[in-house]
């Protein structure tokens, strides 16, 4: 999230913010990492049985958006507990982290972690929360620290000092690592867990501020987005930054807002953004981890006038879906990460800055910076919820409803030849077969494949959910 942009109102807390930093943008929080070093087919198996628990656990689902939560105030950034199923947002003018039941979507703790909080990380295999906190500028032996978190205690048991104007931060449980991004030193910050102390500080180059990191556990890589567009990577075995690359869709220079990493697919996604005078121009950047290149940008639409900066990003493997806060535009961009399209555009509340996914529960949880809030939503991939085999009596005029559920709800499309005299309507999630079969038609079976696309995958690849429908005239 960019400061520039942000609601500070009156807050001459964060007024010398300016002065430290510049035109930093506040990092949105990654993938939270799910532990051990698996390979791709153990990772997703791994997700997929963490789903299956949860919703054994619930006999309703709803989708959509399902709450709006509130926070504390200018929350600024979001990570998810899988574990413990909790969410944990930061509000920077309270010098405090919310802490979000998901099940009971609900605020259950509020927690003090000391002046102008911005970024945050979870570390379920520990169950600690990190956070980075600016200070109070005023007073240098607590500026630039980070607070830890005891989720079992709901209280700060360390504080850490790393290098000036920490933002971005992200755990890697596997290693018992924490990565912080120290923007005006143009450095990270590597913490030991066991030991809560630095025992690494590397240089990230003087091409751009590092402000957001994001750790791929599964290949042992940490990637690190400066604000000038260029994206580093880390080997964490040998603590040193192996290569560097630009993100420049469009016609100028990017500020890099956001990034976060797939571990399935080992790639990187990017947030950034370029002004042209009168507008801002977004895009959602995937890069190539082996060939160290951008795959693809896609641009992130805004909604009228709006100026629109893509913010905050996350990714959920599970279903192959990557997820942009668009701020400005107030909207939520799915993006399906094997068709590099924009599926769908959500909206959420205001200004929202940062995002988050947890694949255990396919949910998305959005900080709107201006209100105070946090929003839900639910998502799942389609599917049918009528059957596949049908018939009607010739001559007579008849109608049949073909179903889906998953959210977003589905665009549906038809092919194959239908019985002489009938029709079919394409609605939301719907298709709609009616009309009176003509009597040349009796005795005869026709097929048609019905297709459901709501921009949420299976297995993080299969988009498109189809039917094989079968229409029998009598």
């Amino acid at each position: 999230m960019r400061l520039g942009r942000a609601r500070l109102g009156a807050a001459a807390l964060l007024a010398s913010a300016f002065a430290l930093v510049g035109a930093v943008t506040l990092p949105a929080s990654s993938l939270a990492a799910t532990g051990a070093r698996l390979t791709r087919t153990h990772h997703a198996a791994r997700l997929a049985g963490a789903r299956d628990h949860v919703r054994s656990e619930r006999t309703f689902r709803r989708l959509g958006e399902v709450a709006t939560i509130g926070v504390g105030r200018l929350p600024t950034s979001v990570a998810v507990d899988q574990h413990t199923g909790t969410v944990w947002v930061v509000n920077s003018l309270d010098g405090s982290v919310s802490e979000i039941s998901e099940a009971r979507r609900a605020v259950v703790a509020t927690i003090k972690v000391g002046s102008s909080p911005v970024g945050v990380a979870a570390d379920p295999k520990t169950g600690t929360i990190w956070v980075t906190c600016l200070g109070p500028f005023d007073r240098p032996d607590q500026d630039d620290m980070v607070a830890v978190i005891s989720e079992a205690s709901r209280t700060v048991v360390a504080r850490i000092k790393v290098g000036r104007a920490p933002f971005g931060i992200a755990a890697d449980p596997h290693t018992g690592t924490v990565w912080v991004a120290n923007a005006n030193s143009y450095s990270v910050s590597e913490i030991s867990e066991a030991r809560r102390s630095v025992v690494a500080t590397l240089q990230t180059g003087s091409d751009g501020a590092p402000d957001s990191v994001a750790v791929d556990s599964v290949r042992g890589l940490v990637w690190i987005g400066k604000l000038g567009g260029g994206v580093g990577e880390i080997d964490e075995p040998t603590k040193s930054v192996v290569a560097t690359l630009r993100v420049d869709p469009g016609a100028r220079r990017n500020a890099l807002n956001a990034i976060a990493v797939d571990p399935e697919a080992g790639t990187p996604w990017v947030a950034t953004d370029f002004y042209d005078g009168s507008s801002y121009h977004s895009y959602a950047s995937q890069l190539d981890q082996v060939h160290r290149k951008v795959l693809a940008s896609v641009v992130v639409p805004k909604a009228s006038v709006l100026d629109n900066v893509a913010d905050g990003i996350a990714v959920d493997p599970a279903t192959g879906t990557a997820w942009v806060a668009e701020n400005g535009a107030n909207t939520l961009t799915l993006i399906s990460e094997g068709n590099q399209q924009v599926a769908r555009n959500l909206l959420v509340g205001g200004q929202p800055v940062a995002v988050a996914v947890d694949p255990a529960t396919s949910t998305t949880w959005v900080v709107n910076n201006y209100d105070g809030s946090v929003s839900e939503y639910a998502y799942g991939s389609p599917a049918f919820t009528t059957g596949a085999r049908l018939s009607f009596p010739a001559g007579v005029r008849g109608k049949f409803a073909v179903h889906t559920r998953g959210y977003p709800i589905a665009v549906m499309t038809v092919h194959g030849t239908l019985p002489p005299g009938m029709r079919c309507r394409l609605g939301s999630g719907t298709v709609v077969i009616s009309g009176k079969p003509a009597l040349s038609a009796i005795k005869h079976t026709y097929e048609i494949t019905v297709s459901a696309d709501n921009g949420i995958g299976r297995d993080g690849e299969h988009y498109t959910v189809s039917q094989l429908l079968t229409i029998k005239i009598d």
